[in-house]
């Protein structure tokens, strides 16, 4: 039959054409690895430089607490030192006049305030701002007690000592105080410097005398330790080399050239300004030796001080003497000007031992 001769096969399916550009499965599959290969070096560098950066601010915080507690052990050595030195003198004045005894406090104050201006000039981490606090003040204490103790001297040793005595003894317990504000401090810096995985370790520092156990030595706050020590000091008169009338007092006050009158107004070039000319005279027969003159300059935007010492003046003479001024008057800085000549021992006459007068800077 005709139809049996008939191709029975079903026509071809069409397929579409070879696209030319299409890339081969293997080429594909190559192209992917690569790809991925790629992002996986990207990743890898992005986890390398987030690790670097973290590294390097790890070690700049860890250099912050080294440099920082280093700073401190420092200052907080020499402000021990110096209140070692300080009872030691109360303790034993040795041949120190009353005169001298109040100079070398009067010298520890100064000291002690210049460690204080340390101290408020570190830059501790954050997390030690409020230890930081605790150790200013407790520096400040020191200083402060210093400068009570000096201004009381001269009184626990005159005719009517008792209220200045008192206020010795008081005072003493600034001291006391400072350790304790100070311990609280370093224990907490201490605990965290541990915390984050420094080596150093700020160390004790007491300004008032300890036992040997480490406990305070309260017969500090007795009245009569301090009367006992003050009656130590040497009623030798070491500051004179002849007897006879002794009397001190200023002729002239300079700065920068120009002489200040008392009890007015002068206005003097702050460039020029970095010390006080004052011209001491010796008004009376005795030759005077080691003699404590001070400066300061206080009621304006800065406070100003300065001190020296005239080595030996004799009966008659006028020698000047400079005090260099710290900080050195800014332009625009104005206040009041005190000059104050330290009386020898037997000066019966101080009123021009002190000068006052008020200055402008330009």
């Amino acid at each position: 039959m005709a139809f049996l001769d008939e191709d029975d096969s079903f026509p071809p399916v069409a397929t579409e054409p070879d696209d030319p550009h299409r890339m081969p499965p293997e080429r594909q599959r190559i192209f992917m690895l690569r790809r991925l290969g790629a992002v996986a070096v990207g990743i890898l560098i992005l986890i390398l430089l987030v690790l670097g950066i973290r590294g390097c601010l790890n070690a700049r915080k860890e250099r912050a607490f080294e440099n920082y507690a280093r700073d401190l052990s420092t200052v907080s050595q020499e402000s021990q030192q110096l209140g070692e030195e300080f009872f030691n003198r109360f303790e034993d004045p040795g041949n120190l006049t009353a005169l001298n005894f109040e100079t070398e406090i009067r010298s520890d104050r100064s000291q002690a305030d210049g460690l204080v201006s340390r101290v408020e000039a570190l830059d501790p981490p954050g997390e030690l701002d409020g230890a930081q606090d605790d150790v200013v003040s407790a520096f400040q204490l020191r200083a402060d007690g210093l400068g009570a103790i000096a201004d009381n001297v001269g009184g626990a040793l005159g005719d009517d000592p008792d209220e200045a005595r008192a206020q010795i003894v008081q005072h003493m317990e600034d001291f006391l105080a400072s350790d304790v504000l100070y311990r609280q401090a370093r224990d907490q810096i201490n605990a965290v410097l541990r915390d984050e995985g420094i080596s150093e370790d700020v160390p004790e520092s007491s300004a008032f005398p300890r036992e040997p156990d480490g406990e305070p030595n309260v017969d500090w706050l007795d009245p009569v330790t301090v009367t006992e020590s003050l009656a130590a000091i040497s009623g030798d008169e070491g500051g004179q080399t002849s007897g006879g009338l002794h009397g001190l007092g200023w002729s002239a006050i300079l700065i920068a050239g120009t002489e200040l009158a008392p009890d007015s107004t002068a206005t003097v070039s702050a460039a020029d300004a970095t010390e006080v000319e004052v011209q001491v005279v010796n008004q009376g027969d005795s030759e005077e030796t080691d003699i404590p003159v001070e400066v300061s300059i206080s009621g304006g935007d800065q406070s100003i001080e300065g001190d020296a010492t005239l080595d030996q003046i004799g009966p008659g003479e006028t020698q000047g003497v400079k005090v260099p001024l710290d900080p050195a008057p800014s332009k625009g800085t104005s206040g009041t000007l005190d000059v104050f000549i330290e009386p020898v021992p037997d000066e019966q006459v101080a009123d021009n031992n002190e000068f006052t007068t008020e200055v402008s800077f330009e």
